[in-house]
């Protein structure tokens, strides 16, 4: 004689994925604003969202490779092409450039568009001047587009 089994099941099964939950209850991806210690009232606090995005993507621009500590590939060597003519070449070499530190270091947002332009400007250092351009698309169920630029001297 076989003994019936049965399954009790208590409680709630897990969702599979974080769009299947409610709105209200999706975790953010959140992280370090900088500058640090620019609020004023504490030295770390936190951004989510556009914001936390467009303030990576500006650090990582604009730190040259090597320059981090515990981070050695971390960052973009932009300011070698400042003396660059600005042909399809150096265009190609920026792209590839920005595509793969995006690629390694930025979560939560899909790379659009690039566009590069020399300002003709000095810079503090008495050098010419690239302002980059980026068009982002955020990663979540907004699928907001938003652009970031970054001058580079």
């Amino acid at each position: 004689m076989a003994a019936n089994q049965t399954t009790v099941i208590r409680g709630k099964l897990p969702t599979k994925y974080n769009s299947q939950l409610p709105k209200s209850q999706r975790k953010l991806i959140c992280g370090l604003s900088y500058p640090l210690g620019s609020n004023g009232s504490n030295y770390f606090s936190k951004q989510s969202g556009i914001n936390m995005i467009r303030n990576s993507v500006r650090q990582l621009l604009m730190t040259e490779t090597g320059e981090r500590v515990m981070l050695p590939n971390y960052g973009c060597n932009l300011r070698k092409y400042l003396f660059e003519p600005l042909d399809d070449l150096t265009f190609d070499s920026i792209k590839r450039e920005i595509e793969f530190s995006f690629a390694n270091y930025i979560r939560g947002a899909t790379l659009q568009k690039i566009a590069v332009f020399p300002t003709g400007d000095l810079g503090p250092a008495g050098g010419n001047s690239l302002i980059v351009n980026l068009t982002l698309k955020l990663n979540s169920d907004d699928l907001e587009i938003f652009d970031v630029e970054v001058f580079i001297s």
